[in-house]
């Protein structure tokens, strides 16, 4: 069957209704060879239209990006005409980049049944993820769930992950989700990415006090770590091996977080003397092999959290003589102070400690202007776990404060702003505290303990 040739007498009919008069003065306005114009847009020419030259043509012609795309993917890829992968990529490439989804759709429903065809399609998804983010890379992986027959595929598990990275937003319950989902798959990651997958799972898990799970996964994610650390610097000289250089992050954070989570799960859980088990594996980690400078700066911090977590153990434990050293460790790491503050809360609430000096100290740290604004705007992980932090601390406020019989100043500003963004953040731990906070409005009719 011969081809339509609907394309080029659409644009043969636009150029002349634009006036140009001549192919050498379209030539100039579009930047294609006359010759090769000639024929490109030539009935009886062999040579078929790029994408590139079609791209070209709807510039010159002021058409919007994507013009004829429709036409274009009848003619060349049409059910009579052989896929040509060299053909076809540059063109899916550029719907994915203009958000074409009927023409992507159009065509992964032909190409990805083909033998063959799928580790093409997976192969441009993985360059292309890596080059910007591209919301319809998603169809991509999409077609490689649907297709691929071998369910212990390499590529089947990352197409998995990468469609569960996408997901991840502010909706906590929906990540939560979307974790489960993802999780079976992470065992048949390369080691690079089973790390990576670990700590966002645990981190899921942790947001949403599914502690079984975080103790689990550290577990996994320490025994992932240890191997990799002993394949690679377990000998003398050391061997890099090409998982290191793939490593989204430095191994040691891989290696320090499996005990950090298994620290904070336990502190959370009152566990505080299996806890402390936990603490000293990450307190020095400067005998790591292979710090770069990020890893280094990495060890750092680890130590810090190690002093922190434990001046937390005392606190929780009512040594209240901790207090003013750890106020000094809270005044020389500032970004610790939103964490540190629920370890007061919650300490004062299980001790009976009046620490409403503490509070006034911090009182834009509890009560930001912009706290959900900024939220709100930052789709990321340090976001999720602010939210959840204030959402915590929110909670041990209102405790300390119907503890005392004492009205919160500051409620009407707390049930206004989490009464509005719930629904958006869906959580389950924010209801709990919205809860609480409204007994609090009973106050002046309660009696004075």
């Amino acid at each position: 069957m011969q081809p339509s040739y609907r394309l080029t007498s659409i644009l043969e009919q636009e150029i002349r209704q634009q006036g140009f008069s001549s192919l050498s003065q379209f030539s100039n306005a579009s930047g294609i060879n006359r010759g090769v114009l000639s024929a490109t847009l030539s009935d009886q020419s062999p040579k078929s239209m790029s994408i590139q030259q079609l791209d070209q043509m709807t510039q010159a012609l002021h058409k919007p990006p994507g013009w004829l795309y429709d036409e274009f993917l009848k003619e060349y890829f049409s059910a009579e005409n052989k896929l040509n992968w060299r053909k076809l990529r540059p063109f899916l490439i550029r719907c994915i980049q203009l958000n074409r989804l009927d023409n992507i759709h159009s065509l992964l429903e032909r190409l990805a049944p083909i033998p063959g065809q799928l580790q093409h399609i997976f192969d441009l998804a993985e360059e292309l993820v890596q080059e910007a983010d591209y919301p319809a890379v998603r169809y991509l992986y999409e077609a490689v769930i649907q297709y691929e027959k071998d369910h212990h595929s390499e590529k089947l598990a990352i197409s998995h992950y990468r469609i569960f990275m996408m997901e991840i937003g502010l909706d906590l319950e929906k990540n939560y989700r979307a974790a489960l989902s993802f999780e079976p798959y992470y065992s048949k990651l390369p080691d690079h990415l089973k790390l990576d997958s670990l700590l966002k799972l645990a981190f899921h898990s942790y947001i949403l006090e599914d502690w079984e799970r975080v103790k689990r996964l550290s577990v996994e994610l320490n025994q992932i770590s240890s191997s990799i650390y002993d394949r690679c610097y377990g000998q003398q000289p050391p061997t890099e091996t090409e998982v290191i250089s793939l490593l989204l992050r430095p191994l040691v954070v891989y290696y320090g977080q499996s005990y950090l989570l298994r620290f904070c799960t336990l502190e959370l859980e009152g566990k505080y003397e299996e806890a402390k088990e936990y603490l000293e594996p990450f307190r020095d980690l400067s005998w790591f092999r292979g710090l770069d400078e990020a890893g280094k700066k990495e060890v750092q911090k680890f130590s810090m959290y190690a002093k922190f977590n434990e001046y937390n153990l005392e606190l929780l434990q009512g040594n209240e003589q901790a207090l003013p050293q750890y106020l000094q460790l809270m005044e020389e790491h500032p970004l610790e102070i939103l964490p540190s503050l629920f370890i007061l809360l919650k300490a004062s609430n299980i001790h009976d400690w009046d620490i409403d000096y503490v509070l006034a100290r911090y009182d834009d740290v509890i009560f930001p202007a912009d706290m959900l604004e900024n939220i709100n705007m930052r789709r990321s992980y340090s976001a999720q776990a602010d939210l959840n932090r204030h959402v915590r601390i929110y909670y041990q406020l209102a405790l300390y404060h119907l503890n005392r019989s004492k009205p919160l100043e500051q409620l009407d500003v707390i049930l206004s702003a989490m009464e509005t963004t719930i629904e958006n953040f869906n959580n389950s731990r924010m209801v709990d505290c919205l809860a609480l906070l409204h007994k609090l409005r009973t106050i002046p009719k309660m009696e004075t303990k």
